[in-house]
């Protein structure tokens, strides 16, 4: 056994398990505590280097992706025009640009994180339970798109050996995956995994290269589609609907989806050399370029529906189909070149989303064992174990899917948000964040603030029914499914009762 001081307390660890612990050099007894190490505290100012350069690179790679390539085009197989598609999101990106901006001030302003953030509205053990629930939507974001990028190493594979494109599938229907895709979906972990490695300080100068490539690949496919099918052709929604509900799921669902990044904004803004570095990428970035891949998905998924008859919402498996329709020299080139500018993006896309902010968050649950790169490569394990194919399979699902996240999110949002704006009117004392007893002033009642967790389960409930009635087919009273759409809504309600309880 060795013993440990921590301020004033002894901490007796058995002398095997210490090898495990975070090595921290040069660093006070903060590194032993159990609410701190070296990557939650205030980023120091020689890891501040991210510009407004480095912000825009990371909104382009958070935006300009496949997924946001599938939202017009994937809302129009919800009943929705082109027209209507694309206004709403734009609306979802410009509420989720807000999101990013009223949540990453704490960055700018005291370069703490997201779990810091979560601390003063929820209390010391309280951000636990937002810490993770955060974490856990990661998990299944984070395998979506490690999915996304196994096909695009697929496609690659395939425009280059004609034996791997036709190679014979040996697992069962029941797997939701051909071998094909399953060796793609392993060769991205092993590529993608040791970049958990390497500092997030030190992301901003690859970010623009996977924004070189995901727009190059994006314009690319656009253009050959409205070129092959000569000229545009817009796809009318799959199904008729009369109800505007749809329109307000569109706009939740994107809402929701990019609110998963924006909460912890503070997780990047921590890094920011300037105060104003951040901001116009979130008001201005987030929204245009959410918007214009989804403008281009829809025009050219209408336009490869004009020439196949059948619309592709998503580009990746638009490559696929390419392939296996005509394998020839001239679209073996294309697709090579369209597989490797998509699997650049996912890769930049599952940074700067999922597995290094949660890298960061994880930290803050076991400071002592877990620092910013062992945080990253567990929620690299989790996301790869999840199956996460069988959350993609049909455009209705992944909307199901996004809008479910947006439920369980935009509370938390809203109160973080509202907590640090409104009740604390933006002044935190920063040393309390990292002391976990009653002498803190976000101790609350045991560790807890029972305002914010009454506030968050108002914000749920009334969506809960028609979540449950989404994924499970139940019938229940229309009104509960019209809650559900909505539900990105229908979350920030909670921050009302949260607001009187802590004035």
């Amino acid at each position: 056994m060795v013993s440990l001081t921590l301020r004033g307390h002894t901490a007796h660890v058995p002398r095997t398990f210490t090898s495990w612990e975070v090595k921290e050099e040069g660093q006070d007894d903060r590194s032993f505590n159990r609410w701190t190490n070296r990557d939650i505290i205030p980023a120091p100012p020689d890891e501040r280097n991210y510009t407004a350069k480095g912000y825009f690179g990371f909104w382009v790679a958070a935006a300009v992706n496949s997924s946001a390539w599938s939202l017009g085009s994937s809302n129009l197989a919800n009943g929705l025009t082109a027209g209507e598609a694309i206004g709403m999101v734009f609306v979802g990106s410009v509420l989720a640009g807000l999101i990013a901006f009223v949540c990453g001030e704490p960055g700018v302003q005291y370069h703490c994180g997201f779990p810091m953030m979560s601390r003063a509205s929820f209390g010391m053990y309280g951000s636990y339970f937002v810490v993770m629930l955060k974490c856990f939507v990661n998990f299944i974001y984070f395998g979506i798109q490690a999915y996304w990028g196994g096909l695009a190493v697929k496609v690659v594979l395939s425009s280059i050996f004609p034996s791997f494109q036709h190679m014979i599938n040996t697992l069962p229907a029941s797997a939701a995956i051909t071998t094909n895709e399953l060796i793609g979906f392993i060769i991205y972990i092993i590529l993608f995994t040791p970049l958990m490695l390497v500092h997030p300080t030190k992301y901003h100068k690859y970010l623009w290269y996977a924004f070189g490539a995901s727009v190059a690949t994006m314009g690319g496919l656009f253009i050959w589609a409205i070129a092959a099918n000569g000229g545009a052709s817009v796809l009318g929604p799959s199904i008729v609907v009369s109800s505007s509900f749809r329109m307000l799921q569109a706009v939740s669902s994107v809402a929701g989806s990019w609110t998963g990044s924006s909460i912890r904004q503070a997780d990047w803004t921590r890094y920011s050399k300037t105060k104003r570095a951040p901001v116009l990428n979130q008001l201005l970035t987030v929204p245009f370029t959410i918007t214009i891949t989804a403008m281009l998905g829809v025009f050219a998924t209408g336009a490869v529906k004009n020439m196949y008859g059948k619309a592709y919402w998503q580009p990746i498996q638009l490559l696929e189909f390419l392939l296996t329709h005509n394998y020839n020299a001239a679209t073996r080139a294309g697709c090579f070149f369209g597989g490797l500018g998509f699997f650049w993006s996912q890769i930049a896309v599952n940074l700067v989303q999922n597995s290094v902010a949660a890298g960061m968050d994880l930290a803050s649950i076991a400071p002592r064992w877990i620092d910013v790169k062992r945080g990253s490569l567990i929620m690299c394990f989790v996301g790869y174990l999840i199956n996460p194919w069988r959350f993609v399979n049909a455009p209705g699902t992944f909307i199901t899917v996004l809008n479910s996240f947006g439920m369980f999110i935009s509370p938390l949002a809203a109160i973080n948000a509202v907590d640090f704006w409104l009740v604390r009117r933006r002044n935190w004392k920063v040393p309390d964040l990292y002391v976990g007893n009653s002498s803190s002033i976000y101790w609350f009642a045991f560790g807890l603030n029972w305002r914010a967790f009454l506030g968050w389960t108002l914000g749920i409930w009334p969506s809960f029914p028609g979540f449950v009635q989404a994924i499970s087919g139940r019938k229940l009273a229309p009104g509960w499914l019209k809650c559900f759409q909505a539900a990105w809504f229908i979350g920030f309600l909670g921050v009302d009762l949260f607001t009187m309880l802590s004035a």
